[in-house]
């Protein structure tokens, strides 16, 4: 946030690269999906301990990205955890996704389920990165969302709900059929 305006400072007025995970506090405002892939894959490339992710389908476009597949890869090597929440798996089943072939060949470092139907209906979408850094977009469909590299307390909240909806999802059977 903007200590003059107390508003988020545009993503696109940022070199969102070169932030630090749990040094720089400025929240910033995601609005395009290119702000949302750079932050998505400067989280994981920063990552040491702890990804969880909230997606209502894996976004190609953001999740099935060269540089964001190759520091998951790097990241889930070191044993670190990567917990992906997916809420509706039948795009993938139709056209494949690489986030997905690697799970298989890091499992169990990579780990997806599904939500029960009562937790599938939030619209939200987040990624959450070693207890400090996040982005969270209110309405998946839209890029509009809100970033940081170092809010513990934003995290903190995230984390209690996506744990909660974490302990009664179940993976995804229909991803394990699709390894042959």
């Amino acid at each position: 946030m903007n200590a003059a305006t107390d508003k988020p400072v545009p993503a696109e007025e940022l070199d969102i690269a070169s932030m630090q995970l749990g040094v720089d506090r400025l929240g910033f405002a995601l609005q395009r999906r290119d702000d949302v892939r750079i932050m998505a894959q400067t989280l994981a490339e920063q990552a040491q301990h702890d990804l969880m992710l909230l997606t209502p389908d894996l976004e190609p476009a953001i999740f099935d990205q060269l540089a964001f597949l190759t520091a998951v890869s790097k990241f889930a090597r070191q044993h670190a955890c990567f917990r992906i929440l997916l809420l509706d798996s039948r795009g993938i089943l139709q056209r494949g996704h690489r986030l997905i072939e690697l799970s298989r060949r890091t499992s169990p470092n990579i780990e997806i389920r599904r939500p029960p139907p009562d937790y599938q209906n939030t619209g939200k979408t987040f990624l959450l990165c070693d207890d400090a850094g996040f982005y969270f977009r209110p309405l998946a469909s839209r890029y509009e969302g809100t970033a940081s590299f170092n809010n513990p307390g934003e995290v903190a909240r995230l984390k209690k709900y996506f744990m909660n909806t974490w302990d009664r999802s179940e993976p995804d059977s229909e991803l394990r059929l699709l390894h042959v």
